[in-house]
């Protein structure tokens, strides 16, 4: 009895070093080059998830110990989308700014996408396309 809960103790453990270990070698894997993290995101009528996405991606950087750069291109939304994006932007850990698209064409898009600079990591999120959500930490499609 004794015999097995000592085993019982040491597989606890040694499942606690495996998993700080491996939290240690994911915190190392921060971009080598010091780039940052810029995600831009389409959105048209979204004002249900945006708030979603947006705490997503303020709880990654702050997880991270990273600063997150996220631009909303809004193709012109009916709903509270862009009130929503106002209220959440001093949220912790994103630098967040909002362009408007009068017409939201591929041409446009990519036009506004490469405006940035190269000291970054970009990461196109078009939320029109429900699949293309899953590129944001924490949310699940």
């Amino acid at each position: 009895m004794v015999s097995y809960m000592g085993w019982i103790v040491l597989s606890y453990g040694l499942a606690a070093v495996l998993v700080h270990f491996l939290h240690g070698v994911l915190l190392r894997e921060k971009p080598k080059d010091g780039k940052r993290l810029h995600y831009i995101l389409v959105t048209h009528n979204h004002g249900n998830q945006m708030e979603w996405y947006l705490r997503a991606l303020s709880w990654y950087a702050r997880l991270r110990g990273e600063s997150v750069k996220v631009t909303v291109l809004d193709e012109a939304s009916q709903d509270d989308t862009v009130a929503i994006i106002q209220r959440l932007r001093d949220q912790a850990g994103i630098e967040l700014t909002t362009i408007g698209l009068i017409t939201a064409d591929a041409d446009e898009i990519s036009r506004q996408a490469t405006a940035w600079t190269e000291e970054e990591i970009q990461v196109y999120v078009d939320l029109r396309v429900p699949q293309e959500a899953a590129k944001i930490p924490y949310v699940h499609v």
